[in-house]
Order: C-alpha cells, then sequence, then structure tokens
C-alpha cells in the first residue's frame, strides 16, 4: 500500500469524508454547467438574469441524467477513490452520476442546521468496510456559506458505536433511528435550536472530541471538478440553509449503498 492510499484511507477512517481535488477538469464542469443552464432557460431562469432565479432549489432536471458532458465525472481519480475507500469490495460502476442537486443564492442569516440530520444509508451498517458511500460531484466553486452541504465530519464513528451500544428495535424505521440518536448528548444539542452565533462557535468553529471522536461540522466547499466522497454512516444535514455567495451551487449526487451492487 502506498504512502498516499494510506494517508486516504486513515483520513476517511477518521473523518468519514474525503475530498478529491480536480477529479475531473474544470472545462468538463464548465461543460456539465452549460447542459443544466440550457435546461434552466427553457423554464426562463437564465444564467446572465439573476432576476429570474427566484426558485432557490430547482427541480426536474432528472431527464438530463445521461447526457454525455456528466460521464467525465467517472473519472480514473473518481473511480480510484471509491475503490480505496470500498477497500476491496466489488462495486459496479454507474448508469449516470445521480440526482441534480440546485442551490441559489438565498440572503438568509448562516446558521449550522439544528433540524434534518440523517443518513441515507443503514444507521446499523458496518463502519470498515462501509456498507456504502455517498459521492458528490461538485459543479461550481463553493466557498464558505455559500450553499455547500454541511456534514458532520467524524460522526460516522459515533453513530456506529451509539448503535452498537444501543441496538434499535427488530423493524425500526428511519425517525426511529434519528429519535433514538438524538439521545446522544452532543446529537442532542446539535438538534436544538439556539443562538447562532454560539451554535457556530461550538459547532462549526471548533472541534469537540466525544470519547475520542473528533467532531465538526463543515461545508462541502468545493472548486469545480472537486469529488467529495462520505462514508454511508456520515450525518449531514438537508435542512434548507442561507447560500450567501452570488452564484449558484451546482452538484450531481450518487449513493452506492448495498445492496446497490
Amino acid at each position: 500500500m502506498s504512502d498516499s492510499h494510506q494517508s486516504t484511507l486513515e483520513h476517511f477512517r477518521t473523518y468519514g469524508w474525503l475530498r478529491i481535488p480536480a477529479a475531473f477538469s474544470a472545462t468538463e464542469a464548465a461543460a456539465m454547467c452549460d447542459v443544466i443552464w440550457a435546461a434552466l432557460a427553457k423554464v426562463e431562469i437564465h444564467r446572465d438574469d439573476p432576476s429570474t432565479w427566484t426558485a432557490p432549489r430547482p427541480t426536474h432536471l432528472q431527464h438530463l441524467k445521461a447526457e454525455p458532458a456528466f460521464r467525465a465525472i467517472g473519472s480514473a481519480r473518481t473511480i480510484q477513490a471509491i475503490d480505496e475507500v470500498q477497500e476491496g469490495q466489488a462495486w459496479q460502476t454507474p448508469r449516470d452520476w445521480g440526482a441534480f442537486f440546485l442551490q441559489f443564492p438565498v440572503g438568509r442569516e448562516w446558521n449550522v442546521p439544528s433540524t434534518g440530520w440523517h443518513i441515507d444509508g443503514d444507521y446499523t451498517g458496518r463502519l470498515s468496510p462501509p456498507c456504502g458511500v455517498k459521492v458528490h460531484a461538485m459543479l461550481t466553486d463553493v466557498g464558505p456559506r455559500c450553499g455547500g452541504v454541511n456534514v458532520l465530519s467524524g460522526s460516522h464513528r459515533l453513530v456506529h458505536r451509539w448503535f452498537s451500544e444501543n441496538p434499535p428495535p427488530p423493524g425500526s424505521r428511519g425517525a426511529q433511528f434519528r429519535k433514538s440518536l438524538e439521545r446522544h448528548p452532543y446529537i442532542r444539542d446539535l438538534c436544538t435550536a439556539g443562538n447562532p452565533e454560539a451554535r457556530i462557535a461550538r459547532f462549526h468553529e471548533s472541534v469537540e472530541e466525544v470519547a475520542g471522536i473528533p467532531l465538526q461540522v463543515i461545508e462541502n466547499t468545493a472548486s469545480a471538478g472537486d469529488v467529495i466522497v462520505m462514508h454511508s454512516l456520515l450525518l449531514h444535514a438537508g435542512a434548507p440553509v442561507a447560500h450567501l455567495g452570488t452564484q449558484p451551487r451546482f452538484l450531481l449526487n450518487q449513493d452506492f449503498l448495498q445492496p446497490y451492487w
């Protein structure tokens, strides 16, 4: 195993996520954005006219999945990174690279979300090797407080430990898993609304070690062409958050979850 492979895997095991810079080129990312903007123009959302950006999260773009421009996401760098964190598990290259997640600027106060924290896979899944990964292909630059998805770095280890020590009843569903997890003191505090400055200082600007696990809410900031790979047990927030930038955030989301392959 090379040093770079070891450091990649150790980072993923420790924090539950991995950023692959320039997994595909900025030129390829721009071509993907051109496809999206052309589709948006048909519903009167125009790249050069921000007054038309009235929908914070435009939808109904899934028909674009098969467009050839998006195939560049599946580069050798992307495939290698997924291979490494899957630790030898076989998986299938997808027919497409997933759902379109668009976020246009919304001028509200930025805060650490207190709602919407969840995972998309099996809450009782394995820690290593993972039962799957979530892949975000970043088509635009994403700066701080500019629509980056919030993730709780390190939380895959907390989730695994919690459900190992607090087995859920047979037949439990997503809402029951989330309710159980909110009994954990840190998660309970994270999911309790409070003073924005205090929440940002504690959860976002500080690393809090809980039973040897470094926890911190981070934003998925990126440059166009980056790919972010996340452990299936990593908590992330899908609740609406402010986007204080001037340009929209475009990304594709694909989940590789057993029994996907």
